[in-house]
């Protein structure tokens, strides 16, 4: 009998046990440029972050995991303390002064926009041998640095229309105050193709 294969789990990575009801409404506010504003029904200090509202999630880290979901309060904290995704350490290669990123698909520009956080040179090679996606095919570029964009997140609307997921650029007050955000959007310029 063989022991089962326990797969390492990336810290950006979401577990079942980690969601929650998502309670939504719109409420009134005065300084909402069209007076309304996405809210929870029971709303707490916390909800916001730069008057965005973003996705609850508990960050226990118990139930099955979630590989195809990223967990947005690890996502966020990565993106923003240039992390890596597997490991939560920095991930800044030292030696290049550069960013590493791991691609299953190869990127359509050299310049964009991405919600993934970067990867340190000590998770790569586990992490392509690991991932599904990745052992059919990687692509790993880095770049010198990287901004916030916007976020990624539900887009609802208080006039009955349906809801979208899409990517909401920073500037763009009016949509951010009827967005539910669940992931941080940066932008990279400048990627260039590296070996593994």
């Amino acid at each position: 009998m063989t022991a089962a294969t326990v797969l390492p789990v990336p810290y950006v990575t979401a577990y079942e046990e980690e969601s929650v009801a998502l309670n939504l409404t719109f409420i009134g506010d005065t300084w909402a440029l069209n007076g309304l504003r996405l809210s929870y029904t029971d709303p707490t200090d916390s909800d916001r972050d730069r008057d965005v509202l973003w996705a609850r999630q508990k960050t226990c880290r118990a139930g099955r995991v979630l590989y195809d979901e990223m967990h947005t309060v690890r996502q966020k904290e990565c993106m923003l303390g240039r992390l890596c995704q597997v490991c939560q350490r920095p991930a800044l290669d030292p030696r290049t002064e550069r960013f590493t990123w791991v691609f299953h698909v190869e990127p359509p520009a050299m310049s964009g926009r991405l919600s993934k956080p970067p990867i340190c040179r000590d998770c790569l090679p586990e992490a392509i041998t690991v991932c599904p996606y990745l052992r059919r095919e990687a692509h790993v570029y880095s770049s010198a640095g990287y901004g916030v964009w916007g976020v990624k997140g539900l887009v609802l609307s208080p006039f009955g229309r349906e809801p979208v997921w899409r990517d909401v650029p920073r500037d763009d007050l009016h949509t951010l105050e009827f967005t539910l955000a669940r992931a941080l959007v940066g932008y990279v310029s400048e990627l260039r193709r590296e070996r593994v």
